[in-house]
């Protein structure tokens, strides 16, 4: 998947006492996609106000994430409590990234 021609839209999200970032993830059938499935209320993707149901994870941090398995994704995005994570995504209505 190529990025070229797009912009990107990271959204920094700081970890709370709870491991990940407040997201459920699922992979999108036929595809090498990974999908925002929730976002967790009140969680730190919650408090961005800008990562909603549907939209496809790009990147984490420096890590192309396009063909990456959900659980190797999950992985990178866990972290210690107050570290940040960045993250890519793709809109699933605008196609914005």
């Amino acid at each position: 998947m190529s990025l070229s021609g797009s912009f990107n839209r990271n959204v920094a999200l700081s970890g709370s006492k709870q491991a990940g970032v407040g997201l459920l993830l699922g992979e999108q059938k036929d595809s090498n996609v990974v999908l925002v499935k929730q976002v967790v209320p009140r969680g730190p993707a919650d408090r961005t106000g800008r990562i909603k149901v549907g939209d496809q994870i790009l990147r984490v941090n420096q890590n192309d994430c396009v063909g990456m398995p959900v659980s190797s994704m999950r992985d990178l995005i866990k972290g210690e409590m107050g570290s940040t994570v960045r993250m890519t995504f793709r809109s699933e209505t605008t196609g914005e990234v």
